[in-house]
């Protein structure tokens, strides 16, 4: 198996690192339409690290026992795989402050807004990633996989068919709130080498 960490240079990783940083630009302006008021996205930190070691990296940001809903959005095309939207207990109820729900929040609810919110994340991201590199995707909606669970439980090596993962970790603020999301892009190994063909290319122009 190639060693996909060793391809990303510091060079190619400040590359990815800048075209995820537009594209996640993208998204915060897209959220602030959807929440009507003034968004702001953090950088996102990237990581690219082996499925086996999810459990490591994503331990810092959720105790053991914290519940997740997890949404998945697939994608296809010169880039493949699926893009992972992790949201704990009290995100979720921040989410629904920020999109003006007052009172008891329905499971519908609770649904519309994840699905709504992950769409925005994932598909500005992975359009970002795309348009920024001129590289043909598509994907498919967003869906809800686990309502209820761990990232111990969740993220089982031998349950996840994807070999490596981007990692972002992403802050969503207001004046009043601080919401945290994380989002994880997973890819096939045949999707790495045109993507840092493409990050090359990029360089090249600079």
């Amino acid at each position: 198996m190639t060693d996909i960490k060793s391809q990303f240079n510091e060079d190619r990783r400040d590359a990815l690192q800048e075209v995820v940083n537009i594209a996640m630009g993208q998204a915060g302006d897209s959220l602030a339409k959807l929440f009507d008021t003034f968004v702001e996205l953090s950088i996102p930190k990237l990581h690219l690290c082996d499925v086996s070691d999810l459990n490591q990296a994503l331990s810092v940001h959720y105790a053991d026992s914290e519940k997740l809903t997890i949404l998945r959005q697939p994608f296809s095309g010169e880039l493949r795989g699926e893009g992972i939207a992790l949201f704990n207990k009290s995100g979720v109820d921040e989410l629904a402050g920020l999109m003006g729900y007052e009172g008891e929040v329905t499971s519908n609810n609770e649904r519309e807004m994840l699905l709504d919110v992950c769409s925005i994340l994932v598909g500005a991201c992975l359009n970002g990633i795309a348009t920024q590199l001129g590289m043909a995707i598509s994907f498919t909606a967003p869906t809800i996989i686990s309502a209820n669970t761990t990232v111990e439980d969740f993220f089982k090596p031998d349950s996840i068919k994807w070999y490596y993962a981007m990692a972002m970790e992403i802050r969503l603020t207001l004046e009043q709130y601080a919401f945290d999301c994380n989002v994880l892009l997973f890819m096939s190994e045949d999707s790495f080498q045109p993507l840092v063909q493409k990050l090359d290319q990029m360089l090249d122009e600079i």
